[in-house]
């Protein structure tokens, strides 16, 4: 005989325990040094990304023998924009800074700013404002710009490189044992530099 359902114990739920917001480990607020090494970590690979997409066309595609100095101008222009967004960015925070004053009540959405939110949006402008400094400082130096463009360079060459050996090595195999094939090895070199990297330039071109 079988036992209705209604008689048999169900097995016990788990009990949730309530939300404890004091066991939230506080996050450190970064100081401004950091929040600008971080921004010029950030700056950095961008540039680093746009001056090698620059260099693979400039030598690879275009034939142009490498020259450092061809390079910083890209670099250094790359920075400038990064900085005027900067400035932008640090205009913008200081409007909503000064419309905050005296609105109090919880936020709504993520940019709805209260006046409990006027210090961290003041450290943001500050961090802004000092990382745009701090670009523009690196765009005009030229051991900075040669450093980054040196570092695009080892880039450019590591990216290149493993273009032509995933490419040479689709030809291993069979194609490896044809009687003619170090006799095509230039043509098909030749056809990689003028279509897979172009091809590989377009795909990752920006940052």
């Amino acid at each position: 005989m079988r036992w209705p359902n209604w008689f048999r114990r169900r097995a016990d739920k788990p009990r949730m325990r309530p939300f404890d917001e004091s066991a939230l480990v506080e996050i450190a607020t970064p100081s401004l040094d950091q929040s600008v090494e971080e921004g010029l970590m950030l700056a950095d690979y961008a540039t680093r990304m746009a001056v090698k997409n620059h260099i693979v066309v400039d030598t690879i595609q275009q034939g142009n023998a490498f020259d450092p100095v061809r390079h910083t101008d890209q670099a250094a222009r790359m920075l400038r924009d990064l900085a005027d967004e900067q400035d932008q960015a640090a205009a913008r925070i200081a409007e909503s800074r000064a419309q905050v004053d005296g609105r109090d009540g919880e936020a709504t959405h993520p940019h709805d700013y209260r006046d409990v939110d006027a210090g961290n949006l003041r450290r943001r402008e500050k961090a802004a404002g000092a990382l745009a400094a701090a670009l523009r400082h690196r765009a005009d130096s030229e051991s900075e710009l040669l450093a980054i463009v040196e570092r695009a360079r080892a880039d450019a060459w590591d990216e290149v490189g493993h273009a032509i050996e995933n490419s040479l090595d689709a030809f291993s195999g069979v194609e490896a044992l044809k009687a003619d094939y170090e006799a095509e090895r230039p043509a098909r070199l030749k056809l990689l530099i003028g279509r897979d990297l172009a091809k590989l330039e377009q795909e990752r071109g920006g940052y």
